[in-house]
C-alpha cells in the first residue's frame, strides 16, 4: 500500500478510477487485496507515527465507519466481478477500537461489494491492541473471517512500556496468542520495536 511520502496531487480521483480499469484490462486480471485504515485508538502510545485518533468518542467511530461503506460502494463497482478479493487487512490506528458489530458491518459490506475467494485461499488480517480485546472478540473476528492476526506488543520492559504509554503484560498477551491460535488463525503475529527509550 502506498505510503503517505507517495502520495501526490498528480494522481486524482480520475487517474485511480483509470488505474482500476486499466488492471481489469490486463490478459489475466490479478486478484485483489483490500486495505481499510482504521484510525482510531483509545489512548496514544508515544511511539506512533501512524494517521491516528484518539478518542472514545463512539459517535466519531460510527460517523466514520459509515462514510467507509460508502466508499466501497463507490469504488467496488470499478472493478470486474470476476476478480477475487484473496487479502483483506485492517491497519490503524486499532482496528478493534471498532466494537465487533461494526467490524461485522464492514467485512458484510466488502462481501456484498466484492467477491472473495475461499477462505483456503485467502488472507483477512487484523491488527488487534491485546489491552482491549476479550476471548469473545477473538472469537467474533474468526467468525467474521479473519484467519490472521496481528498483536501490537513493542516492548515487555516495564520502563519502555511506561515511558511509551503501552503497559501489557506478558501473561495477558500470551493468554491471546493461545486463544487466537485455539480460535483457528492460520497466522499469529506479533509487532516488537527496538530502540525505544
Amino acid at each position: 500500500y502506498p505510503t503517505a511520502p507517495q502520495f501526490s496531487p498528480q494522481f486524482d480521483g480520475k487517474a485511480f478510477i483509470n488505474a482500476i480499469k486499466d488492471s481489469n484490462q490486463d490478459p489475466i486480471p490479478r486478484a485483489l487485496s483490500l486495505y481499510a485504515h482504521i484510525p482510531f485508538c483509545f489512548s496514544p502510545c508515544f511511539y506512533c507515527g501512524c494517521n491516528r485518533i484518539i478518542t472514545r468518542d463512539e459517535a466519531k467511530k460510527q460517523a466514520y465507519l459509515e462514510h467507509l461503506l460508502q466508499e466501497i460502494a463507490l469504488i467496488a463497482p470499478y472493478f470486474d466481478s470476476d476478480r477475487e478479493v484473496v487479502q483483506l487487512h485492517l491497519g490503524g490506528g486499532t482496528p478493534n477500537s471498532l466494537n465487533t458489530g461494526q467490524l461485522a458491518q464492514l467485512i458484510r459490506k466488502f462481501s456484498a461489494s466484492f467477491r472473495f475467494a475461499p477462505e483456503s485461499e485467502r488472507e483477512f488480517s487484523i491488527e488487534i491492541d491485546p489491552r482491549t480485546v476479550s476471548v469473545g472478540d477473538i472469537a467474533a473476528m474468526r467468525d467474521m473471517g479473519f484467519n490472521r492476526v496481528s498483536l501490537g506488543i513493542q516492548d515487555f520492559d516495564p520502563a519502555v512500556q511506561e515511558a511509551v504509554n503501552r503497559i501489557q503484560s506478558v501473561p495477558d498477551t500470551l493468554r491471546l496468542i493461545r486463544e487466537a491460535r485455539e480460535f483457528g488463525f492460520n497466522s499469529v503475529s506479533v509487532d516488537l520495536i527496538y530502540g525505544l527509550p
